[in-house]
């Protein structure tokens, strides 16, 4: 197999989720590997429509591969060395055989660094999957192609305990297209992940039935793994402006919100730019004409990223004064935790808030003199209470 140009190509949605999965992944694995040993599973392995030969354009290769470089540079920074354990799971036999001979070279238990591989259904595997993470922090990624085989009963044992991630790829694009068909069987179909029989009774009746559905999704992740958060990201079709699907995460540590925020912003802005660019290619296949602004057209996708999170961040400004009213002040952690999984923004932009709100004569200035910003340990004061 001959290695493409761009990997990517038509694939802009793919791309984002790995920018966001690699990304995460490296914040991850620095953090916990100064404490614990690290189990990644991955629920729905593949391959699939890889362009790499040696498979890097994968999620089970970006996976190891980063896995495998932060271990080594915690033993050279730190002296020690923390056991990686890597679960991968594929029903397809063709897939499941190509993943077999991929992963194999990197399975070094002497080194620790293991990797197991499971031929079936995911939700079959998770017995032997929660012997084979022992004490390790898991990070579970699920990839399905459509939403079925991953049961949230059936999964929910791997989410059972003091700390553990996940990632889900909520098939938005799918979902949205039979949330209202005819056939029951369909219907039942999602009970599994949306918490039942009867949730359509469940959805919330002031957005539109594709988002009341991806939202009741969080909210049953939620209750199912006793996630302190969780959030999503839309990643949009490469041309077209509407969203392919959802990027669920679920955490049980506030640094991990931060974290996924500060990756969600720098993946869409990525994701932005990409989308220019097809769009761009889309138009000069059916031109025939090059454009001559296409820097700009990329630009302006950018510029609209960060238009929307300042539009979070006014909608945020007033959450604020929403959850300081009753008491008069907060801690700033706490006021971070419930306002990073409410609106799109990052740590950055809540510091941000406050020095404006308290120019504005809205808050205190409790952090301090000159140019300092509040942080952890801070305590926010709306002025005058």
């Amino acid at each position: 197999m001959a290695e493409p140009e761009n990997p990517y190509l038509d694939r802009e949605q793919t791309r984002a989720k790995h920018f966001i999965l690699k990304r995460y992944l490296q914040a991850l694995a620095f953090k916990v590997l100064d404490f614990s040993d690290i189990a990644y599973i991955d629920g729905f392995s593949g391959p699939w429509q890889s362009e790499m030969p040696d498979y890097s354009d994968t999620s089970f290769m970006i996976a190891i591969n980063v896995l495998k470089d932060a271990q080594r540079r915690i033993e050279e920074t730190r002296g020690h060395r923390r056991t990686i354990r890597c679960y991968f799971s594929e029903t397809d036999r063709t897939a499941f055989a190509q993943l077999q001979a991929a992963v194999a070279p990197h399975h070094d238990p002497a080194r620790r660094f293991e990797i197991r591989t499971f031929h079936g259904p995911f939700e079959d595997a998770i017995g032997d999957i929660r012997g084979f993470i022992g004490q390790a922090m898991p990070l579970v990624f699920i990839d399905p192609t459509g939403w079925t085989g991953y049961p949230f009963d059936k999964i929910a044992p791997l989410f059972d305990r003091r700390k553990c991630e996940v990632v889900i790829n909520f098939m938005y694009s799918f979902v949205s297209r039979f949330i209202e068909h005819p056939d029951e069987k369909i219907i039942a179909s999602l009970d599994p992940i949306l918490g039942g029989p009867g949730w359509k009774d469940r959805l919330d009746p002031s957005l539109p039935k594709g988002l009341a559905v991806e939202k009741l999704f969080r909210e049953t992740l939620r209750q199912v793994g006793s996630f302190a958060h969780v959030v999503s990201t839309c990643i949009d079709q490469s041309t077209e402006d509407r969203p392919h699907f959802f990027l669920a995460y679920g955490t049980k540590d506030p640094a991990g919100l931060k974290a996924f925020r500060q990756i969600e912003w720098d993946g869409l802005r990525d994701h932005a730019r990409n989308r220019a660019a097809a769009k761009d290619r889309k138009r000069e296949e059916k031109t025939g004409t090059a454009d001559l602004f296409a820097d700009h057209a990329a630009d302006v996708s950018e510029a609209s990223i960060e238009e929307l999170v300042a539009r979070q961040r006014v909608l945020a400004k007033a959450r604020l004064l929403e959850l300081l009213s009753p008491t008069g002040s907060l801690p700033f952690e706490r006021l971070l935790g419930v306002l990073l999984e409410e609106f799109m923004i990052r740590e950055t932009d809540l510091k941000d808030i406050c020095v404006e709100m308290e120019k504005a004569g809205q808050l205190e200035k409790t952090w301090g003199s000159g140019n300092r910003k509040p942080d952890t340990g801070t305590v926010i004061r709306l002025q005058g209470a």
